[in-house]
């Protein structure tokens, strides 16, 4: 039987390869062995030498694939080199405008979409309220559309630029000082109506006891007087529409400086009481409006929900309320942006407190008060001590206007933006303004704080125009609000608290250059005094033995600082 060869084992032809060869360069992922004829030197079946050349072309190519990583990123970088740095410069612009974009929330694309037509006013009411049906349904400007200036399309910007765009002059107000019954003093700025149409009749003095005309009362924000744009926006264009304007400042503000040791705060409402009760005392047919605007719509609010029908007040409007102080403490600390918001008005309260020193350090942490980086801080270290609250989150649920809202008996328009940067949207009592059958809250998608700028020069504010529309429509109706004196005048209240004292504040460069004559307000203000008295010992008849023993003795302080 013929023997059959046995199968020859593959023939390996080695080629070295130097690492620098182009050859090598250009086909470095080929293999670097052939199967061919081995050398005659090699025995062709010599398995040890086999391993060993296998072992040195696996190590080539593992090199090779190390090498091959590597190489993909210094092709990138060589690439990125090649790319013109004008190139680079336009994309790291349009990736900052799309950034700040955002970031600052701009809506100028989202009004080119639409058309510039605007976003719609949405208003929220109870179903069957009377002040709906009656008078804000007959409001064109609360049923229309809300555009704002387009290259203002930001909250930040409208916000920020308050101060700056279209500054109206500051008007020629009448200043009389009002005398309060714990010794402070504060001045009340009026514009009349014949002070902006030119007539001469009225600018002698003074509104007569037997005047008709309707009076506004408008309680300013927190670092603002009657010197503050938006205040001149609101006073001119109220006195134009036939209306007398009183702007009531707080104290310490518009070259006033504060005369005791009562300061005011966010939940401050004695101020704000003791002058309407004044305006109504001194002109009874005259019907009184009251329009507040930030920390002021907040004390308008409260004062509203603390007495109920026994207010003289026919009708208000508040503007930009925070509503609740707690839930607007935690988100102005919630973002960068605003931080420097929080941080801009607490270089306000800090200059307000310089100014007046004495008081501050002597009821005060001074030293506190100068390392205030926040609103929080300067409340801690200034008004929770002054007001004799326990710490900085009882003072803000105390002054929080929302809890008071259901008590509201003064046909009420509330007006919110849900882009506001100071006051969040997240603080709005949807359902208690839903509930209240006299209260009328409108909101719009865009606006800023206190800003609504409006037309294409931006010289207006939309938000005054609504309110005007408002008060006029309420004022030529029969819903308007008369005053029902009760036979205990005890008033609601979000806690067993009676009386809030605190410092706050103020911030402003320019002084009202007003002149007026100084009325006889201490009479007055004796007889505020006594009815105060009265009141709170009527109030304590309502009360439990303890509550009565907590209150009384809370008076009995407040009654010696004011002495």
């Amino acid at each position: 039987m013929e023997r059959q060869a046995r199968p020859s084992a593959p023939k390996l032809a080695w080629v070295w390869v130097s690492p620098t060869s182009p050859w090598r360069s250009a086909n470095k992922y080929t293999p670097h062995r052939t199967y061919s004829h081995l050398p005659p030197s090699i025995p062709k079946h010599n398995n040890s030498l086999a391993s060993f050349f296998n072992f040195i072309d696996h190590s080539l190519v593992e090199i090779d694939k190390m090498e091959a990583t590597e190489n993909p990123y210094k092709l990138l970088l060589e690439a990125a080199s090649m790319i013109p740095k004008s190139h680079y410069v336009i994309a790291f612009s349009i990736f900052g405008v799309i950034y700040f974009y955002n970031y600052l929330e701009f809506h100028f694309l989202e009004d080119l979409r639409t058309g510039f037509r605007g976003s719609p006013v949405s208003l929220s009411y109870h179903s069957s309220s009377q002040l709906y049906h009656q008078v804000v349904s007959k409001c064109r400007i609360l049923h229309g559309r809300y555009l704002a200036t387009p290259w203002l399309s930001s909250p930040h910007l409208q916000t920020v630029l308050l101060e700056l765009v279209k500054r109206p002059a500051v008007p020629r107000y009448r200043r009389k000082l009002f005398h309060a019954s714990d010794g402070g003093t504060f001045a009340l700025d009026w514009l009349l109506s014949a002070d902006v149409s030119g007539s001469t009749m009225g600018k002698d003095n003074v509104i007569s006891k037997e005047d008709t005309t309707p009076i506004a009362v408008i309680i300013p924000g927190l670092t603002s007087d009657s010197a503050s744009v938006y205040l001149r926006h609101l006073a001119i264009n109220t006195a134009k529409r036939g209306w007398n304007v009183v702007i009531c400042n707080h104290r310490g503000l518009g070259g006033v400086s504060v005369t005791s040791d009562c300061f005011y705060n966010a939940g401050w409402t004695t101020d704000t009481r003791d002058v309407i009760n004044y305006l109504h005392h001194e002109y009874p047919k005259a019907p009184l409006f009251a329009i507040g605007t930030s920390i002021g719509a907040n004390i308008l609010v409260k004062y509203l929900g603390e007495d109920g029908e026994n207010v003289p007040v026919s009708g208000a409007a508040a503007i930009c309320c925070p509503w609740d102080l707690l839930i607007g403490s935690r988100y102005i600390v919630r973002r960068l942006v605003q931080k420097v918001y929080d941080m801009a008005l607490a270089i306000g309260l800090r200059g307000y407190a310089q100014t007046n020193q004495p008081h501050f350090s002597r009821l005060a942490d001074w030293e506190g008060i100068e390392k205030s980086r926040s609103i929080r801080d300067f409340d801690n270290y200034a008004t929770c001590l002054v007001g004799n609250f326990e710490t900085v989150d009882t003072y803000y649920r105390l002054s929080s206007s929302a809890p008071f809202t259901r008590f509201v008996s003064v046909p009420l328009l509330c007006i919110s933006s849900l882009d506001d940067p100071l006051c969040t949207a997240e603080a709005i009592p949807w359902d208690e303004c839903r509930v209240n059958k006299n209260i009328v809250l409108a909101t719009t998608k865009h606006g800023g704080h206190l800003a609504f700028f409006e037309g294409i020069t931006a010289s207006g504010l939309w938000w005054v125009r609504a309110v005007n529309e408002f008060l006029g429509v309420l004022h030529s109706s029969t819903f308007m609000h008369t005053q029902k004196k009760m036979q205990f005048s005890g008033r609601h209240s979000a806690s067993e608290s009676l009386i809030d004292q605190g410092p706050y504040v103020n911030l402003a460069d320019g002084m009202v250059s007003a002149i007026g004559n100084e009325p006889d307000t201490k009479a007055y203000s004796a007889t505020v005094l006594e009815n105060k008295e009265d009141s709170i010992n009527s109030d304590f008849k309502l009360l439990d033995a303890s509550k009565s023993r907590r209150a009384l003795e809370q008076h009995s302080q407040h009654n010696k600082k004011a002495i």
